[in-house]
């Protein structure tokens, strides 16, 4: 846990640097390798997580999913002990993070590709990052996509969904409900 907590304080600090206008261009956040949650669902253990300082800026000022890149602050803690993991094309390849950080009612998704060629080395490379409409991640539960589930985070989920004033028709609540019970004294769910 000290690694991870040495990386994470790393990246705050780069950051920091990033949003006061620092940091050298070209920069990469690097944020270590995936923990055991992840592994588990299929991220190469021996790849690095990488994330372009360049695409983060990019990703925050996109028109369809603005964020202020403040709210990153413990990204490499966050991905490392995620709300829940889904299936994205193929597993092998991508994979589609929910980590617990919001904003206005949303987690944030990290998509991130395996197997990514970057100065001679593989790596995993953030390639989405945005808040998600949570309706819309809770329906790939309902659509099997789950690797794995925090539960107890993803009870926080569901209830916050069935106390939103939208009702969303296009979600059934009660399989995940279903999952959360028979799951309800364990905390790390894994489908895979």
């Amino acid at each position: 846990m000290g690694k991870l907590r040495e990386i994470n304080d790393r990246f705050n600090k780069e950051l920091d640097q990033l949003l006061a206008g620092k940091l050298e261009k070209g920069h990469i956040f690097k944020l270590g390798r995936p923990g055991k949650i992840l592994q588990k669902t299929g991220f190469p253990a021996g790849q690095e997580i990488e994330l372009l300082a360049e695409h983060l800026t990019r990703k925050a000022n996109d028109k369809n999913h603005p964020f202020d890149p403040a709210d990153m602050k413990n990204l490499v803690k966050a991905i490392n002990e995620p709300v829940a993991v889904f299936t994205y094309g193929d597993t092998e390849k991508a994979q589609n993070v929910i980590i617990e950080m919001q904003q206005d009612g949303k987690n944030y998704l990290a998509g991130i590709h395996f197997d990514q060629e970057h100065r001679g080395t593989k790596i995993s490379d953030i390639r989405g990052l945005f808040p998600k409409d949570n309706h819309e991640w809770l329906n790939w539960i309902n659509q099997g996509k789950m690797l794995y589930a925090d539960i107890e985070k993803l009870q926080d989920v569901v209830t916050q969904q069935r106390n939103n004033s939208l009702r969303w028709d296009n979600l059934n609540l009660e399989p995940i409900e279903n999952i959360i019970r028979k799951n309800k004294n364990v905390k790390h769910y894994f489908a895979v």
